[in-house]
């Protein structure tokens, strides 16, 4: 049996499903759902994007009180479908920065 790459899995996908499927596309949500599924995802962002509770507060709308417990309490970590959009947001901000000019 041939071994299976990672480039194949997008034309695998797309010839049992129809859709067309970009690898880019897929990593980027893998890597999504790996920072959104970490023990300490607010943590993880700050140290592979800059994210700080001030960015969040102001990207969120949030209270200051609420994104200080997100980053530094962990029990108060909020809900794991919450976590996602937070994650969402953030990815979006962190690539409006790298697109801006230096």
């Amino acid at each position: 049996m041939p071994k299976v790459t990672r480039e194949d899995i997008p034309n695998w996908f797309q010839k049992k499903t129809g859709f067309d499927v970009d690898i880019e596309e897929l990593k980027k949500a893998a890597e999504l759902d790996r920072i959104a599924c970490a023990d300490e995802p607010m943590k993880l962002m700050r140290d592979l994007w800059g994210i700080t509770p001030r960015d969040l507060e102001h990207l969120l709308g949030a209270p200051a009180r609420t994104v200080e417990q997100w980053f530094y309490a962990k029990p108060s970590r909020p809900a794991s479908w919450v976590v996602r959009l937070i994650v969402e947001k953030c990815a979006a901000l962190h690539e409006g920065r790298r697109s801006l000019p230096r």
